[in-house]
């Protein structure tokens, strides 16, 4: 008997769990000349907004800074392998990148951080997080706007376009992946 469709809200109470529970995302950003680069990031979530850390300095920061738009990949490989492609999931989002400037904001970002990152407890890595304008490092809120869900679990293959609120804390609608996806 093969799976039913998974609902809007089971939709997204799955991909909420993967957000929760991997640490890695490829983040891709554009250079001024439209060039695309892309880094391996610590993730951290807040339902479907999630929050990536890096520095002043680098590369991806002036990016996001000059072009908001980016795109992340997050997935679940099962350590078993091949055996087990029944339980791959992999979260495809487009969205748009804010600099964390409200020290709440921050705090809550690195609250979020230390709940998901057990071993961010042996570092020093955020004992003095400031205001972008303060410090070195920053944090970047990722609002997703539209995306592509995953799961295997549901059967091989599966797949689905996404679309969210202008929040992005909540998918709005899904599309099948077969049909040309286009934003409303």
């Amino acid at each position: 008997m093969p799976t039913p469709e998974p609902t809007l809200p089971e939709i997204q109470e799955a991909i909420t769990d993967l957000l929760r529970t991997e640490q890695l995302a490829t983040l891709a950003t554009l250079d001024a000349e439209g060039h695309p680069s892309a880094s391996a990031m610590h993730i951290t979530a807040d339902g479907l907004i999630t929050y990536m850390h890096t520095f002043h300095n680098n590369r991806k920061h002036a990016q996001m800074q000059h072009n908001p738009n980016v795109s992340y990949v997050t997935s679940y490989f099962p350590p078993d392998g091949y055996t087990g492609r029944a339980d791959i999931r992999s979260l495809q989002i487009q969205g748009r990148a804010t600099l964390v400037t409200d020290p709440a904001e921050i705090q809550h970002a690195v609250q979020l951080s230390f709940e998901q990152f057990p071993w961010l407890a042996d570092t020093s890595l955020y004992n003095n997080i400031k205001p972008p304008d303060q410090g070195q490092q920053v944090f970047y809120r990722i609002d997703p706007t539209r995306g592509l869900w995953s799961d295997h679990r549901i059967r091989q293959l599966w797949r689905i376009h996404l679309d969210f609120s202008l929040d992005g804390r909540t998918i709005t609608a899904t599309h099948p992946y077969n049909t040309p996806h286009r934003r409303p």
